[in-house]
């Protein structure tokens, strides 16, 4: 029996709990019960009493939510009634009083329950509204048990899935009836989003109660209409408001909409514009959103004052502004900003045109340009803006303060020598204070922290400022925190390539001390695979405060190319070249490549196959065979062979090598009057050579690098002994340095220097086809291949060099940065020279030139066009070559 009044109370309250839910989401459990009229027993009558009972009791149930039907008398099978007629419990009762005294008899009985509850309440007669009162709790209480759920339904869904509705539902068939749980579905199923209306509804079943849950679903945007738009194109309002076709309606998201179209029109100067959402049903559950503009008009900016300002001029700090008043250059400032457009995706204010967002933006550019010049106290007060006679006439009121030199400078921590925190700092090399300079100086020493495994460590800059001698004492307080180390390693993204490719290039190693430089090292060997479109490792912190989980990120690129390229020259006139290769072959990171070349005077093909990490070792492995045949003006070349490299990683970045190279030549179709260098290489068919060689690459990316290194020394010994016929060492440099320019952003330069040196053997045996030859897109731009080299002066003809040098220096920009466009200004000089005549500047060739890189859906494009400067009798004077690749 106490169980019983537990869960009584415990109903009542989950009851009152449901029915102060929003009508928009109530439960509505209609239970149908029959109350049949109430009997007397005592002196007199008293129908009345009894009338004002009944109608108290059926007032008490309706509103807890049930449906009332009243009966006159009782029939003796009242439990058949009950089943034929779906009612949940009949109620009857009796009022007896004695002496003043009166006692409310009330009797429940259940659908399916062979036994009777029975309750009452008692007092005076005089207190009969209290007993009122009491009778009907007693009632509802006696009603109000768990029924079981018999089965659970959905309606009124269109387009939402059944499924995904019953999923939410918590509620099972076969359970009792719980309001929380239905209450907690109803938030549930809220949350998707979908519905504008959810409520149940419970009709009684023959085992118990069949649960519906009724939604309405809200009304799907099939069109979004702008009306009234000129200035501003349908484009770029679609761009920025956040509601899309097919998506839910929510007024709220419409009244965002609303104020960001208006927000937009300010920040291209158009003001007092009026926008009005219409919302237009359609059938189906589905409208229209029609936003009607009524443009405002533009405000031009007469002049723009300071006040305050002594340490800077007025046209210093017009210089910071995006904003700019309107007169005859205007037009020029435009141009400039178009294609400031096609660099940059941040937005630029119109040349004149008043424009609130930016100016705000402006007033943060000029405290920070104070504060990073040693007004530490400046500050920008709120502009005044002047509309007269359609001009706009801004004054900027600044309160400059005392200017403050760097003092003295302190660095509170226990891990480094002071000298080597001290020499990552910029703030002691900076003539005033700069804010930007401490916050770079903050990160620094936090990155040095996280260098050691300190990943949690703060760093926390305290300025003490001296009016006095205007100077700023900076503290930097050190918490380096626990020693963190890395838990665990997840790769995520990677469709194609195996975790084992990924995780041999981290630098990083789970139950490990952490390090913030072998991350960023990581995240770069990991970009120059050239696997992966994007790269990102994300941190978080582990179960333990001194763990930490790493989440490496990638975003797979087609790594199989196909490419195709051409050349012109006046000697071979067209020249076709494919290569089709595979970069992560099998996604295992292995190179499997074919290429082939055809023009009229050549045909090359050639296989390789290169293995970074060999049966998962350090080693790498490298194999090729090639077959190819040029006809030159005076002979003919035919050769075959093929090389094997095996190379070690001595650190992270410097790679040695070595391997075999065996070639065949064979020399045809000489012209009797050659060069004798030429007629020497008859002779030498055969070249067996051993190769050696370091490699030292640090760039941050394979393709457009834009900061980094890539260097290779290689060394080729040829001789009898390795059973040729060839006998020459050749050591070659290459050297490539990329590195940002300080302005305008995403400038790099890039400075590739090659150099080059034979040493013969004792029978000068080195073929011609050894020897140096330069020209072309990967040393002397606007030459030809070969246009660079010694010529015999007997014969006029280009015989190569046993010495090379040359420099490539270019400019790389940005010209469409929404796909990546580069630009390329260049400058290339270099010469080639033998032992007996020397190095002779004035044989330095010389070209300038221009072209673009892309890496284009179809894979890296670049097309370069060289001009020579210093053109001699028979070159050409000018040269292009492109190559394109595709991927697959």
């Amino acid at each position: 029996m106490k169980s019983f009044w537990r869960w009584t109370v415990k109903l009542l309250a989950l009851l009152l709990i449901l029915l102060s839910l929003p009508a928009r989401a109530q439960v509505k459990l209609r239970l149908p019960v029959i109350l049949y009229h109430l009997t007397y027993r005592g002196p007199g009558e008293r129908t009345l009493l009894l009338k004002r009972l009944e109608e108290a009791l059926v007032d008490r149930l309706r509103a807890e939510g049930f449906r009332v039907e009243v009966r006159k008398e009782r029939p003796a099978d009242l439990g058949r009634v009950l089943e034929e007629e779906n009612f949940v419990a009949a109620a009857w009762g009796q009022v007896v009083e004695l002496g003043g005294q009166v006692s409310v008899d009330l009797f429940v009985k259940r659908r399916g329950h062979p036994e009777i509850y029975s309750t009452y309440v008692s007092g005076a007669l005089s207190d009969w509204p209290l007993l009122e009162k009491k009778a009907a709790e007693a009632l509802v209480a006696a009603l109000f048990t768990r029924p079981k759920v018999e089965a659970i339904e959905v309606a009124g869904n269109l387009r939402v899935d059944q499924e995904v509705i019953l999923e939410k539902i918590s509620t099972r068939s076969g359970e009792f009836l719980d309001p929380e749980k239905i209450r907690k579905d109803i938030k549930e199923i809220y949350k998707l989003g979908y519905f504008e209306d959810v409520a149940v509804e419970a009709r009684p079943g023959k085992e118990g109660l069949i649960l519906t849950y009724r939604v309405l679903e809200k009304p799907v945007i099939q069109e979004i209409v702008f009306e009234g738009n000129k200035a501003v194109s349908e484009a770029d309002l679609k761009k920025v408001i956040e509601i899309k076709p097919l998506s839910i309606l929510n007024l709220k998201e419409v009244n965002k909409a609303l104020e960001i179209i208006k927000a937009l029109y300010q920040q291209k100067g158009y003001y007092h514009t009026e926008v009005t959402p219409e919302i237009k049903p359609l059938s189906g559950r589905r409208v229209k959103v029609v936003f009607h503009i009524k443009e405002g008009h533009k405000l031009y900016i007469k002049k723009i004052d300071f006040t305050g300002n002594r340490a800077f001029s007025d046209k210093e700090l017009k210089k910071l502004l995006s904003l700019s008043e309107k007169g005859t250059l205007t037009w020029v400032r435009k141009a400039v900003r178009t294609v400031k457009s096609l660099v940059s995706p941040e937005p630029a204010a119109e040349p004149g045109v008043y424009s609130r967002p930016f100016l705000y933006r402006d007033l943060e550019r000029i405290e920070d340009f104070y504060q990073n010049h040693g007004f530490l106290e400046a500050r920008v007060g709120e502009p005044q803006v002047k509309e007269k006679g359609g001009w706009v006439y801004i004054t900027i009121p600044i309160e400059e303060g005392p200017r403050y030199r760097v003092g003295r400078i302190e660095v509170l921590q226990d891990l480094y020598p002071r000298e080597r925190i001290f020499k990552e700092l910029t703030l002691p090399k900076e003539k005033y204070f700069s804010r930007e300079a401490l916050k770079r100086d903050q990160l620094r020493i936090a990155d040095l922290f996280a260098d050691k495994g300190y990943a949690y460590a703060e760093v926390k800059p305290e300025l003490e400022p001296d009016r006095k001698t205007h100077t700023v004492k900076v503290v930097f307080r050190v918490d380096r925190g626990p020693l963190v180390y890395v838990n665990r390693i997840e790769i995520v993204g990677n469709t194609k390539t195996r975790d084992k490719v990924i995780r041999r290039e981290l630098l990083v190693v789970e139950q490990r001390p952490f390090s913030a430089s072998r991350l960023r090292k990581s995240e770069a060997r990991l970009r120059r695979l050239g696997y992966f479109e994007d790269v990102s490792i994300e941190k978080e912190k582990g179960v333990k405060e001194n763990l930490m989980d790493l989440t490496v990120k990638v975003k797979e690129q087609p790594t199989g190319t196909f490419s195709i390229g051409a050349g012109y020259s006046s000697v071979d006139k067209l020249i076709f070249m494919g290569q089709i290769s595979q970069r992560n072959f099998l996604g295992k990171g292995q190179t499997l490549s074919f290429q082939g070349l055809l023009g009229t005077r050549s045909s090359r093909y050639a296989l390789s196959f290169f293995e970074p990490y060999l049966r998962d070792s350090k080693f790498s492995l490298g194999l090729s065979l090639y077959n190819w045949s040029r006809e030159y003006e005076d002979f003919t070349r035919d050769s075959s062979g093929g090389s094997f490299r095996i190379g070690y990683p001595l650190t992270p970045d410097l790679r040695v090598y070595g391997g075999y190279r065996y070639d065949d030549t064979e020399l045809s179709d000489l012209n009797p009057f050659v060069s004798d260098i030429i007629k020497q290489s008859l002779d030498i068919k055969i070249t067996s050579a051993l190769e050696f060689g370091l490699s030292y690459d640090t760039r941050n990316r394979w393709f457009v690098p834009t900061k980094g290194t890539l260097q290779q020394l290689d060394f080729e010994l040829a001789g009898q002994f390795l059973g040729g016929d060839s006998e020459y060492l050749k050591t070659v440099y290459q050297g490539h340095l990329y590195f940002p320019l300080p302005l305008p952003r995403d400038l790099v330069a890039h400075l590739h220097v090659g150099a080059g040196y034979i040493t013969e053997g004792s029978g000068k045996k080195v073929p011609v086809y050894e020897r140096f030859f330069l020209g072309g897109l990967n040393s002397i731009r606007g030459y030809r291949y070969g246009d660079v080299s010694p010529i015999d002066p007997e014969t006029g003809e280009r015989i190569g060099g046993t010495r090379m040098a040359f420099l490539q220096a270019e400019t790389i920009f940005t010209l469409i940065r929404s796909i990546n466009l580069k630009g390329v200004l260049f400058f290339d000089t270099g010469t080639v020279w033998d032992k007996a005549h020397g190095f002779d500047s004035s044989e330095l060739r010389k070209s300038v030139g221009f072209g673009i890189r892309w890496l284009s859906p179809m894979g890296p494009l670049r097309i370069e066009f060289g001009w020579n400067i210093d053109r001699k009798p028979g070159e050409d004077s000018s040269n292009w070559n492109f190559q394109l690749g595709g991927t697959f």
